[in-house]
C-alpha cells in the first residue's frame, strides 16, 4: 500500500519520559574526550528530590546500549550538532541514539514492579527522577484457555478422520522448565514491557513485589497461582541483564506507601496512577532513595488482544455444510493486531476486514472499520497518557485521583 507509512509517522502523537545524572548533566551531553563545561553542574534543569523529572529524552548509545537520559534543550543540540539521531521508543516516548562514543557511566536506576493478574504497574527512577510509570493491560487468560480448548477439540477430532495432522504427544508437559501456553502469554506480555524498558534505560536494581500464597492450606487463592507461576523466567531475565532484585511481600509494600505518602484506589481496572503505579514507584523509590519521589508521567498500554492464528475455516458450518474460511492471522497483508492510524486523527487496533476495508478496536475497545490506513505501527497500544503529576503535590499528602 503506497499510503502506509512507518512508525516515524507516529511523532505527532507521542510523549515524553525523563531522567538525571550525577553531576545534574546529561551523560550524553559531552562526547568522549572533551572537556566538561563546568557551569553545567549549576544547570537549572537539574532534577532534585520532590521536583517532576526535567531530563525528560532517553538516551541510546552508539552500541545500541542505554545511557543517562538527558533534558529536551540538549537532546536539540545534540541533534543540530549531527552526533545523535532521533530514535523512539516502542511506548511511542522521544529518544536520541548518540553517533560518537561517550562516558560509559551512568546514573543507579532502578525498576519496580508491581505484579497482578489483569493488570499490572512499572515505574522507573534515574537519580531521584521518577522518569516514567506504566499500567499494563495483561491478556485475559480466561479467553486464551477457551481458545486452547477449543483447538484441542479441533485437533482431536482430525484425528479421527483421513487428513492431515499432527501426532499425538503425551510427555510434553514432562519438560524441564515447561510453562502452559495460556501462562506463557502473560509471562511473554510482561517481558515484552520489562525488556523495553531495560533497552530504554540503564536499570541496575528492581524493586519486585514477590506473590506468594499457602495453597495447600487455603483454596481461595487461585488467582495468585497466575502471578506466582512465571516468576523464575522472570528473575533469569534480571539476572541476565546483571540486575540486583529486591523482594517485598505484599503486605510491606503496602508499609511502605503509607510512610512515603502514595494513595492507592480500590479500583483495580480504573487508568489512573493510584491504581498499580503508586505500588511501583513506591518499591523503586525505596530501593534507590528510601524517600519520597515526585511522579512522572502516566501511561496505560492495552495487550490484552489477541488475534487468531492458523485458523483456516469456522467452526460452524455454512448452508451445505460447508466451513468458510477463517483467519489467516493477517488482513490485506498487514499482520492482526498492528497500531493504524485511520483518517480524521483516529488510531485503532487492526483486528480483521470488512469490504475490502479494515476493521479495528479504539481506544475504549469499541470495534469500527474505515476504507484505508494512514500510517501503521508495532509499537504498544496505548489507551491513554497522562503528563506528569502537578508539583503541587507534596510529600505525605494524598494524590489526587
Amino acid at each position: 500500500m503506497n499510503d502506509i507509512y512507518q512508525d516515524n509517522l507516529l511523532q505527532e502523537r507521542q510523549g515524553t519520559s525523563p531522567a538525571l545524572t550525577p553531576s545534574g548533566c546529561a551523560q550524553a551531553d559531552v562526547p568522549k574526550g572533551t572537556k566538561r563545561n563546568p557551569a553545567c553542574r549549576g544547570e537549572k534543569t537539574r532534577g532534585r528530590r520532590g521536583r517532576l523529572s526535567a531530563h525528560s529524552v532517553f538516551v541510546i548509545g552508539k552500541e545500541g546500549e542505554p545511557m543517562t537520559p538527558t533534558t529536551p534543550a540538549r537532546a536539540r543540540k545534540l541533534l543540530r550538532d549531527g552526533v545523535a539521531r532521533i530514535t523512539w521508543s516502542k511506548f511511542s516516548t522521544f529518544g536520541i541514539q548518540m553517533l560518537v562514543e561517550t562516558r560509559l557511566e551512568t546514573q543507579d536506576t532502578a525498576l519496580g514492579v508491581d505484579n497482578g493478574t489483569k493488570f499490572e504497574g512499572y515505574s522507573v527512577i534515574v537519580g531521584v527522577e521518577n522518569l516514567i510509570n506504566i499500567k499494563l493491560d495483561l491478556p485475559d487468560k480466561k479467553k486464551i484457555v477457551r481458545k486452547l480448548k477449543e483447538r484441542r477439540t479441533l485437533r482431536r477430532a482430525r484425528r479421527f478422520r483421513n487428513c492431515r495432522r499432527r501426532p499425538s504427544r503425551f510427555d510434553n508437559r514432562e519438560r524441564k522448565g515447561f510453562l502452559a501456553p495460556s501462562q506463557a502469554v502473560v509471562v511473554n506480555s510482561r517481558l515484552k514491557v520489562i525488556r523495553e524498558l531495560f533497552c530504554m534505560y540503564p536499570i541496575n536494581y528492581i524493586g519486585f513485589e514477590d506473590v506468594r500464597f499457602n495453597h495447600a492450606k487455603h483454596r481461595w487463592g487461585a488467582n495468585f497461582s497466575t502471578v506466582e507461576i512465571g516468576k523464575a523466567r522472570i528473575y533469569t531475565f534480571f539476572e541476565s541483564r546483571g540486575a540486583e532484585v529486591f523482594k517485598y511481600p505484599g503486605h510491606r509494600t503496602q508499609d511502605l506507601r503509607k510512610r512515603y505518602g502514595y494513595r492507592k484506589t480500590a479500583i483495580k481496572n480504573a487508568d489512573k496512577f493510584t491504581a498499580h503505579c503508586s505500588d511501583s514507584l513506591t518499591l523503586a523509590a525505596d530501593v534507590l532513595i528510601g524517600e519520597f519521589v515526585e511522579p512522572g508521567p502516566f501511561l496505560v498500554f492495552d495487550d490484552k488482544y489477541r488475534s487468531v492464528r492458523r485458523k483456516l475455516y469456522d467452526t460452524q458450518p455454512a448452508r451445505g455444510g460447508i466451513k468458510e474460511p477463517y483467519s489467516h492471522g493477517t488482513v490485506l497483508g498487514l499482520r492482526k493486531g498492528l497500531i493504524v492510524g485511520l483518517p480524521k486523527g483516529r488510531i485503532g487496533q487492526l483486528c480483521g476486514e470488512l469490504k475490502g476495508g479494515y476493521r479495528y478496536y479504539d481506544q475504549n475497545g469499541k470495534r469500527g472499520a474505515a476504507k484505508k490506513a494512514v500510517w501503521i505501527s508495532s509499537n504498544f497500544f496505548m489507551r491513554k497518557e497522562e503528563a506528569a503529576i502537578p508539583l503541587s503535590v507534596k510529600a505525605g499528602s494524598p494524590l489526587a485521583v
